[in-house]
């Protein structure tokens, strides 16, 4: 009573291995893909928002063309900012008051 005796079948052992092993290939196989979708559709995002900030750049590009082409005075946004501070520089009492 000392000696459990357990009778394996090798066929039967080897036939459970190669199925768990099947299955985590499987589950393995399963996730790899479910990322694969992941990072492409990522990859499609990215590509997507790299061709609209492309396209606002040449429409900025375009616009200060014409702004540089055209024969109206047109005073730029960042000049103004320059002139403020300039403004500033200036003392209270050689300011134009009107």
């Amino acid at each position: 009573m000392l000696a459990i005796e357990f009778s394996f079948n090798l066929f039967v052992l080897s036939g459970l291995l190669c199925v768990a092993f099947v299955a985590g290939f499987l589950v393995r196989m399963g996730y790899s893909r479910s990322l694969k979708l992941k990072i492409t559709e990522l990859e499609k995002e990215m590509l997507s928002n790299h061709a609209d900030i492309l396209e606002l750049q040449r429409e900025r590009a375009m616009l200060v063309k014409q702004m540089k082409e055209s024969q109206i005075p047109v005073i730029p946004m960042n000049n103004l900012k320059d002139e403020n501070e300039k403004q500033a520089a200036v003392p209270a009492e050689k300011r134009k008051r009107y």
